[in-house]
C-alpha cells in the first residue's frame, strides 16, 4: 500500500503542472504595450497602451493571479544608467 501512494502521489504532481508560455516571446508579440502576464502560463490576459488603462481593464475583467510588464518597443532607445 505505501509504495502505491508514493507511485500515485508523483503521478499527479507531474500530469497537475501546466505548460508555460516563454516570457520572451509574449514580450515580443506585444511590444510598446503594457501586459497582464497570467503568473502560472505566462499568457497575456490583457494589452494596453497605459499601466492606468490595463489596471481599469484588469478590474473590469476580474483578473487574478496576473503580473503587469513593460513590453519594451525595439526601436526604443534603452536607458544604462545616468553616469
Amino acid at each position: 500500500m505505501r509504495r502505491w501512494w508514493s507511485w500515485n502521489r508523483r503521478r499527479y504532481a507531474v500530469a497537475s503542472k501546466p505548460d508555460r508560455v516563454a516570457l520572451a516571446s509574449v514580450l515580443a508579440e506585444s511590444a510598446g504595450m503594457w501586459v497582464a502576464v497570467d503568473r502560472t502560463t505566462n499568457e497575456p490576459r490583457a494589452m494596453a497602451d497605459s499601466p492606468y488603462k490595463l489596471a481599469a481593464e484588469i478590474r473590469q475583467r476580474g483578473l487574478r493571479n496576473v503580473a503587469v510588464v513593460r513590453a519594451p518597443d525595439p526601436s526604443e532607445p534603452e536607458l544604462v544608467g545616468l553616469g
